[in-house]
């Protein structure tokens, strides 16, 4: 079967706040690149505070969300692709690409190494916008271009950006990696709050606050995440990989499995099973 490269880029203005109303998470990478204004980003379990020229990456089915950082406008460019449009670069190299070790992060490039991002994605925008002969592979080989330079950037930074660690987080934190542990149980929002000695109203605010997602909306994407690894990875039947990942029903998994991925399970399976060997 052939797979068509999936590879798209764009970029929008917003004015005023704004706080992404959807979650997020999709078999593509993204690559997000801030062009100005400020952002918070909801990224692997912690919140990192944005600001003119960082750059995002983020890896197949990781959940993330953007919230406004005060009331100021903010630019920003996002890509996604996914593993069939840099396929042929990785069969005519030495292997895998960088950048594709399974986590995401957040880069800070300096002025100078901004200036060259900038340019490729500019490029792409261009071509996206004029689609001329050839218009795909060129793209993919302007996104390879712009995954080296990343990877080239990220070697060359001796600490990585530090996540936000005011107290608050920290207790949000705390709570992630708790429904992280123990999706597959019963959880309940009053059972949590009092785990962690709050109010179930508090715990709803702050952790919306921090991470832009309530805490069943986290927990239903958590648990969504665990049935896609288990659909690709084992041939159990669907009743057993909805109780696994802790859902209390095959309708209700089956219902929120295909809000969230556009596919049901079956589907799903038998798709990503078809697929190549990821880049």
């Amino acid at each position: 079967m052939v797979h068509v490269p999936m590879l798209s880029v764009e970029k929008m203005k917003r004015t005023g706040s704004f706080d992404m109303d959807f979650s997020h998470m999709h078999d593509t990478y993204e690559i997000y690149y801030l062009l100005s204004g400020e952002r918070f980003y909801y990224i692997h379990d912690r919140v990192y505070a944005l600001q003119a020229g960082d750059v995002v990456f983020i890896h197949k089915n990781q959940l993330h969300r953007t919230t406004s950082k005060g009331r100021n406008p903010h630019e920003r460019i996002l890509i996604n692709f996914d593993d069939a449009s840099v396929r042929p670069f990785v069969e005519m190299g030495p292997g895998q690409l960088p950048l594709f070790g399974g986590e995401s992060y957040l880069l800070r490039p300096s002025v100078q190494e901004q200036g060259r991002i900038a340019d490729l994605l500019f490029l792409m925008l261009r071509e996206e916008k004029e689609g001329q002969l050839w218009r795909m592979p060129y793209l993919q080989t302007l996104l390879i271009q712009l995954l080296i330079l990343l990877s080239r950037i990220r070697e060359g930074k001796a600490e990585p950006v530090k996540p936000e660690f005011t107290e608050l987080q920290q207790r949000v934190y705390r709570i992630v990696e708790y429904l992280n542990g123990h999706y597959a149980g019963p959880l309940r929002l009053e059972e949590i709050a009092e785990r962690f000695f709050i109010s179930t109203t508090y715990l709803c605010r702050i952790f919306k606050q921090t991470t832009g997602f309530t805490v069943v909306e986290y927990l239903t994407y958590v648990r969504v995440r665990e049935a896609q690894a288990l659909l690709v990875r084992t041939d159990w039947k669907i009743t057993k990989i909805a109780e696994e990942a802790g859902f209390d029903s095959i309708a209700h998994f089956g219902r929120v499995f295909k809000k969230i991925t556009g596919r049901s399970p079956l589907q799903y399976r038998k798709q990503k099973k078809a697929e190549p060997a990821k880049a």
